[in-house]
């Protein structure tokens, strides 16, 4: 819940691939709260017990909506989906902007190897640009924690398509800070007091 926060301030990118790594925690964890409190919660004791009560619930509720969502096995809870949804819609409005070249072309110089991935899908499923992109990067990162060896071709691909979705991260964020300072922003041009 801590690094969630922390990951959803600083790039939603990070924050969607951390809460995929926390679904594959929880199925690892064979969806028990008790197996879960053990191997994950037990680690946050130096906190205050309100705190981990509070990451406590964080971890349950996720667990719940799985079983609920059905996502024992696999597949992504839907409020990680209609994020990714929603940071895909940013991606093609970027795409539509004069102003927006250099993302553009990073985003270009990454495209023939988000076909490559499409292509490689074994059921067929039609995947969006950014859901392509964070499989990518995550599948990465699980080759490098099991010591895969991994081709130069490979890194390269995953480079070009990082760059372009550290540039949607950046963009996107600062489009949520100005349209939240934009909703805090009184009728008369004064900035809303409220805590």
């Amino acid at each position: 819940m801590i690094i969630a926060q922390q990951k959803r301030k600083e790039s939603i990118v990070e924050y969607l691939l951390y809460m995929w790594q926390v679904e594959d925690l929880i199925r690892a964890n064979h969806l028990d709260m008790t197996q879960i409190e053990k191997t994950i919660i037990s680690k946050y004791s130096a906190i205050a017990p309100e705190q981990q009560q509070a990451i406590r619930d964080w971890w349950d509720n996720l667990t719940e909506m799985m079983r609920i969502e059905k996502k024992e096995e696999n597949g992504h809870l839907q409020i990680t989906k209609a994020l990714m949804d929603d940071v895909y819609n940013y991606h093609l409005y970027l795409l539509t902007q004069n102003t927006e070249i250099a993302y553009q072309n990073a985003f270009q110089n990454a495209w023939p190897d988000l076909n490559v991935l499409q292509g490689k899908i074994k059921n067929g499923d039609k995947m969006h640009h950014i859901e392509l992109a964070l499989n990518a990067i995550y599948d990465y990162f699980l080759l490098k924690l099991q010591n895969k060896t991994i081709l130069a071709d490979t890194t390269n691909a995953l480079m070009r398509i990082s760059h372009f979705m550290a540039m949607l991260s950046s963009r996107y964020l600062k489009a949520e800070k100005e349209l939240e300072k934009e909703l805090s922003t009184n009728t008369d041009g004064t900035l809303n007091q409220t805590k």
